[in-house]
């Protein structure tokens, strides 16, 4: 997972594009007024996923981006995604209610325990994801 802050030129449309790179551009227009978004791309490999994201990530924003990039070897691994996503925000586990941070040290390895219900750890993902949006 990685963090990123950009600060360069919007480069040119991709070649055939035009339509994906005018929606990063209105979801960045959208950021940039307070309105929350969320954006996935998926489909089969070789179809320009990472250009779209490095589209996105070489954007003229100051804005964070957190990502995970989904790989089929780890679908066995048991909350994967969330050790990309999440890594670089442990920092603020602190700042989450008890049974939040308590299901994500348990998830993260930090501390030993029952492996706590699906729903408590999706709601501390959100609320560590809203403690770093703010």
């Amino acid at each position: 997972m990685e963090n990123r802050v950009r600060g360069a030129e919007r480069r040119a449309t991709l070649s055939g594009r035009a339509d994906e790179c005018t929606l990063l551009d209105d979801l960045v227009s959208s950021i940039r007024k307070s309105e929350s978004r969320a954006l996935v791309i998926r489909g089969e490999a070789g179809i320009g996923k990472t250009a779209l994201l490095e589209y996105l990530l070489e954007s003229d924003s100051d804005l964070s981006v957190a990502w995970a990039l989904g790989v089929e070897s780890e679908m066995e691994l048991a909350y994967a995604s969330l050790h990309q996503l999440c890594a670089t925000l442990l920092d603020r586990l602190y700042g989450l209610p008890a049974p939040q941070r308590e299901a994500l040290e348990i998830v993260f390895g930090l501390s030993a325990g029952t492996p706590p219900n699906r729903f408590l750890v999706g709601l501390a993902v959100l609320s560590l994801l809203s403690e770093a949006a703010d």
